[in-house]
């Protein structure tokens, strides 16, 4: 009876965030509660799948090969991913409203605006596509979503679900997107139709897989102690194969792992989430406020010097249409 009783109060004290959010006016507090959900309730879902994310966002061949031009991801991999995690963070805990959220949105647009600027010549002029935009803005929310509702210690709540399609619906506006998906079924239906067609192998998107490899080992090893970090690298390198998905080892050009592979990951996968479950929820969200990076220790940066050096200029500003 006592062991009921405890069990019983585990469980209600593990789902009073959920609690929390559904509390919630979903139509104003959507990026709060997109955040909560992030930064609190799936810590390690959402920083394992949004490097998923990255993934799936570099895979389409016209998307990596104006990444492979820019040299950004291949030349400078640690600070464009550092700098690029530390704008992304700062939409997904402030959103589109408050002025920090919107500086960083501001410093995205002038990212893209100037990377496509440095790379285009008199003879040939690139273009950032209203599509490619959206691809990006869908994946980098499905792919997190879908993760959760598979893997997380309990699937995605409908307010969870409404708030994470309000706050990108409106980046994608401060973005200067047009079409943007209204539903989560549309979002859904936009970004698989364009993995089917875009997404297949080219020698760029490899390129950029191979330069990045180790955004995916970070939430792997990161929780593990210094002493055990070389061997649990070993291992990731080895399992991440495993993680990706079809259609990603197909555009990067990475073998299918063995289904004894396949099926150890996702029994260790699944024996986490059983163990989450059952412990306490967490208070604080588990990412810094606001995100240091190697250059910036202090995170003392102001949004304008993150990027590349061509974009520490102060136009064009929040809204720019994609070019």
């Amino acid at each position: 009876m006592v062991s009921l009783l405890l069990s019983k109060r585990r469980t209600e004290q593990r789902y009073a965030r959920l609690r929390e959010i559904e509390s919630m006016d979903v139509g104003t507090h959507y990026t709060r509660i997109w955040y909560l959900a992030m930064g609190t309730e799936f810590p390690w879902d959402y920083s394992l799948s949004g490097a998923l994310g990255f993934y799936n966002s570099i895979a389409p061949r016209g998307i990596a090969d104006i990444l492979v031009r820019t040299g950004e991801l291949t030349g400078n991999t640690r600070r464009r991913m550092e700098h690029h995690g530390a704008i992304s963070l700062e939409i997904a805990r402030r959103g589109c409203r408050e002025p920090s959220g919107k500086a960083a949105v501001r410093q995205l647009n002038r990212i893209h605006h100037n990377a496509i600027k440095s790379i285009s010549t008199h003879g040939h002029e690139f273009t950032i596509t209203n599509e490619m935009y959206l691809f990006v803005l869908a994946t980098s929310m499905l792919t997190q979503m879908r993760w959760v509702d598979r893997h997380g210690w309990r699937p995605l709540s409908e307010q969870e679900r409404k708030a994470a399609c309000l706050h990108f619906r409106e980046q994608g506006k401060n973005m200067g997107m047009t079409g943007i998906p209204e539903s989560y079924d549309e979002f859904v239906r936009l970004h698989d139709d364009y993995v089917d067609t875009h997404v297949h192998y080219s020698p760029e998107a490899e390129k950029l897989y191979r330069a990045t490899q180790d955004v995916i080992i970070g939430p792997l090893v990161g929780w593990l102690p210094a002493r055990l970090t070389t061997i649990g690298t070993r291992v990731a390198r080895a399992v991440v194969p495993a993680l990706l998905t079809p259609h990603l080892r197909r555009a990067f050009g990475v073998a299918t792992p063995s289904p004894l592979l396949r099926a150890a990951v996702r029994l260790a996968i699944k024996a986490r989430s059983a163990y989450v479950r059952r412990t306490p929820p967490r208070q604080h969200p588990i990412y810094p406020d606001p995100l240091p990076t190697t250059d910036f220790p202090q995170a003392d940066y102001e949004w304008a010097q993150l990027g590349p050096s061509h974009s520490g200029s102060a136009t064009p500003g929040c809204g720019i249409r994609p070019a």
